[in-house]
């Protein structure tokens, strides 16, 4: 038998990526997510109702139940819900692989964000060469907006053909450096699964993080109060902000949940909550009552501030954006008086019910993507040589072969690819 390759979800949009590799005795999931589209214009939501979820889970009876046909392995690039969303579903005796920070944010964002989800999935770091009956499969850090992300080569043992799978990755961010390694050990490849995001996007200068770090610092030097809107995963941002505060000499405000994130990146380039100009505003919701639980994490209370400390000199303070937090602010400032920094893809706010939408007018969207720029995109597959190249997480598949021509290959869950 020869080895069978299949894009099961990702195909022709954004996020939700299941790649199904198959060999005669084992088979490989590269990523298993949720789109985008479901996740309701919050990208850490995946309270949503098993009808609405299962229709995207693919048709591998095996997978959802204690014995499997053939020994199987999940391999999870990162900690996004499109790439990991689907996985509380599958038989929990199979082993999940990734790295050891993604497989940390999914056992810690389980008790944080996803009403522990994710508790009992049989996650497994990894830390050399897996090896299958039919495949060897090595992980390589790359450059995104999550800490931990990783692209993934897969040599097919009896065709010994290499696949290399992308992932989400950029060159632009503070990591860039992984990318151009992955890329500097994988010259070649017979196949590439490739992301193509921002190819259905108007092209624009990239910005770097420390572009996005200057526009902050300017906002920021205003006598104003600044709320920010970004992810606390995304570790690259939060570091962005943090340094602005620095050169403007302003305190950044943190919840206990970007704290806990923080401190699980702990190292001398990242802020935690001892930093300079950081404090721990102990928010009122389920995630700090869930983050004080832990006893080793009752040491953020030490470092906290209260409400009244930041209203007596709101200009003093950029805040994280927290739900309360901003509606506790909102109900005692105006508008006028804050500056709004949205941090996010700006596709969020389209969605109506998505509580930033209603401030579209008032936001500074200061932004840079998780995703690699088209010039750069084209420069990588130049440096990577592929033979073939898949697309995947795109909503332009036809933009791949209008800049790669006849390497294209495209398939969806309804044609499969023969490795041979």
């Amino acid at each position: 038998m020869n080895t069978k390759l299949q894009i099961l979800q990702g195909a022709g949009q954004i996020g939700g990526n299941i790649v199904l590799i198959e060999g005669k005795k084992s088979r490989l999931i590269l990523d298993f997510g949720i789109p985008l589209t479901e996740l309701d214009g919050n990208p850490t939501d995946l309270k949503l109702s098993d009808e609405k979820v299962k229709k995207y889970l693919p048709n591998i009876p095996d997978l959802y139940r204690n014995k499997q046909d053939k020994e199987t392995l999940i391999f999870v690039s990162h900690a996004h819900p499109d790439h990991f969303g689907l996985l509380r579903y599958v038989d929990k005796s199979i082993s999940i692989c990734t790295m050891k920070v993604t497989k940390e944010l999914i056992e810690k964002g389980s008790k944080l964000l996803y009403d522990n989800l994710f508790d009992d999935l049989n996650l497994v770091e990894i830390r050399e060469t897996i090896h299958t009956p039919d495949f060897m499969v090595d992980g390589f850090p790359v450059d995104h907006s999550v800490a931990g992300s990783c692209a993934f080569r897969i040599t097919d043992k009896k065709s010994k053909k290499d696949i290399l799978y992308s992932g989400d990755l950029r060159t632009h961010g503070r990591s860039n450096i992984e990318t151009e390694l992955f890329v500097k050990y994988n010259t070649d490849p017979d196949y590439l699964i490739l992301e193509g995001t921002t190819l259905s996007r108007e092209e624009t200068e990239t910005k770097t993080e420390e572009d996005i770090e200057n526009e902050m610092t300017e906002i920021f030097s205003d006598n104003k109060m600044s709320i920010v809107c970004c992810s606390p995963l995304n570790i690259d941002r939060i570091v962005s902000v943090h340094n602005a505060c620095k050169r403007v000499n302003k305190t950044f405000v943190i919840d206990p949940y970007t704290a806990y994130i923080l401190e699980t990146f702990r190292g001398s380039d990242i802020p935690n909550y001892k930093s300079e100009n950081i404090k721990v505003y102990c928010v009122p919701n389920s995630q700090s009552k869930k983050v004080f639980e832990d006893t080793d994490y009752m040491k953020f209370r030490y470092n906290r501030i209260d409400f009244d400390d930041i209203m007596a000199t709101p200009e003093n303070f950029v805040i994280k954006d927290n739900s309360k937090i901003s509606e506790f602010i909102t109900k005692r400032m105006s508008l006028d008086d804050i500056n709004l920094v949205y941090s996010y893809w700006e596709g969020y706010l389209e969605d109506e019910k998505y509580r930033w939408h209603n401030y579209i007018d008032q936001l500074r969207q200061v932004h840079t993507s998780g995703h690699i720029a088209k010039s750069d995109l084209v420069k990588l597959v130049e440096d990577l040589k592929p033979k073939k190249i898949i697309p995947i997480h795109t909503l332009a598949s036809e933009k791949f072969k209008e800049y790669f021509g006849d390497k294209v290959v495209e398939l969806n869950k309804d044609n499969v690819l023969e490795i041979k």
